[in-house]
């Protein structure tokens, strides 16, 4: 959930641009002596940040006609403590702002806030809570995953409620704007959430059977011994079906009785939104910015407008990706090895 550029200004801008200036400065502390503790885990810490990014930019359709994306954040989170996700998560918002045309640099501090403080904490304090309790890993990853990713949205409700409550013609009062934002988010996260739940649990299950020293090494599990096999047949392969099955079958969960419509046909009042909406535009768009343009708040482009650019731009960044996923994935020992020395 990203908010967008032009809707938080002023005071509020700064105050949340700081904060996620000390979250991110704290984050990138506690990985640094991550690295120099495990040089050869420096290329999984860059790899969880591709993750977070490519997650949290991944549009899912929904049945409202709107699409929005997982997070990632809480996957993260548990892997490497809430410190270290914070601070990739600062740099994957800051490289969105400037490149991908999501959220902005004036609501980078929010956006951070949001997804990174409230994700990250949330989704590693249920974790650690349920492990202690004595859950299985798969358990207490459906559970940190759900409640990580439903924190995001959570969170960034409020704070847009609280910038829209004090916009210059503000529409609803502040619980009224908590209410119409949470009606309109939650026919279309609460399905990607649950996915993000299915996906972060079965992830750890199978990290800890396929490669357990890495939990161990990260602190979650006590000992390198896989745990014991089940009768499941599930599979990596099967998480990524599964995932896709909940991602293209969850708007059901919520229309059950009722006829779907194609996204073009529904009303304001059917998708739970203020407007009915493009097919398949963003969350971000259809909720966000429509309430902060009814209260006197002007989104605005972002600085970089790369989506005014055309496929070419967007080709050329695929290609610059791929060739630097290649030089990493080539030579990361590399730079382990430098980073060692």
């Amino acid at each position: 959930m990203h908010i967008t550029e032009g809707i938080i200004t002023g005071t509020p801008a700064v105050l949340y641009t700081a904060a996620g200036i000390a979250l991110v400065g704290y984050g990138t502390t506690k990985m640094k002596k991550f690295a120099i503790q495990f040089p050869e885990k420096r290329p999984l810490l860059g790899m969880a940040g591709a993750l977070i990014f490519f997650i949290s930019l991944l549009p899912i359709p929904a049945f409202t006609g709107t699409c929005s994306h997982p997070c990632g954040t809480p996957f993260i989170a548990i892997l490497f403590g809430p410190a270290i996700a914070i601070a990739l998560t600062g740099g994957s918002l800051l490289l969105q702002a400037a490149f991908f045309a999501h959220g902005g640099f004036g609501t980078w501090g929010a956006n951070v806030v949001a997804l990174g403080f409230f994700g990250c904490v949330a989704g590693w304090t249920v974790f650690t809570v349920f492990r202690k309790i004595g859950f299985p890993l798969w358990a207490a990853g459906f559970a940190g995953g759900l409640v990580g990713d439903v924190a995001v949205y959570a969170a960034s409700g409020l704070i847009l409620a609280g910038q829209l409550t004090h916009a210059p013609t503000p529409q609803y009062s502040f619980i009224g704007y908590l209410t119409v934002i949470y009606a309109a988010y939650l026919p279309t996260q609460l399905p990607i959430a649950i996915s993000e739940m299915v996906i972060t649990g079965l992830a750890i299950h199978y990290i800890c059977k396929q490669r357990p020293e890495v939990l161990v090494d990260l602190g979650l599990v006590k000992n390198a011994l896989a745990p014991p096999r089940t009768s499941s047949k599930l599979s990596p392969l099967s998480i990524v079906l599964l995932s896709t099955l909940l991602l293209s079958t969850g708007d059901h969960a919520f229309a059950a009785g009722e006829r779907k419509l194609p996204p073009s046909q529904y009303t304001a009042s059917q998708m739970h939104l203020p407007e009915a909406a493009n097919s398949f535009s963003g969350m971000d768009e259809a909720v966000n910015e429509k309430l902060a343009e009814d209260a006197g708040l002007t989104p605005k482009d972002p600085l970089i407008n790369t989506e005014a650019m055309g496929d070419l731009w967007n080709g050329l960044l695929l290609i610059a990706g791929g060739a630097c996923g290649f030089i990493i994935g080539r030579w990361w020992h590399l730079i382990a090895k430098r980073g060692a020395s």
